[in-house]
């Protein structure tokens, strides 16, 4: 698929695209009119990235985690990959609670706007 139809589905802009291959985040095949040819896999890695970054992690842990991702699944591998979102669990709770609280007060900030 080419870079708009990557971007489209991945909800990832074509620049986003471009900076993630620089960066050897993705790697998409090249065609021989030499323009990026994406697969569903490489859909599928963006939209983790996207994910991940939302939940606050770094582009160099997001690159270790596709690492993993495509590699042969191992014990090790497994046991890598629980160790990192273990790391995160924390993290992950607090920004949801500091989500649903931003939440709560605006709510309560409107309601007592229209009182």
């Amino acid at each position: 698929m080419n870079i708009r139809t990557c971007a489209q589905q991945s909800g990832v802009s074509k620049d986003t695209l471009r900076f993630y291959e620089k960066i050897g985040l993705i790697v998409p095949s090249r065609g021989e009119n030499h323009y990026r040819d994406y697969t569903p896999d490489d859909v599928v890695k963006l939209q983790i990235t996207r994910n991940l970054k939302a939940v606050g992690l770094s582009l160099n842990e997001i690159s270790m985690i596709l690492r993993m991702y495509d590699a042969p699944v191992t014990k090790a591998c497994r046991e890598d990959t629980l160790a990192i979102l273990q790391s995160y669990r924390e993290v992950f709770k607090r920004r949801a609670k500091l989500d649903l609280a931003l939440s709560l007060d605006c709510i309560i900030k409107v309601t007592t706007q229209k009182m």
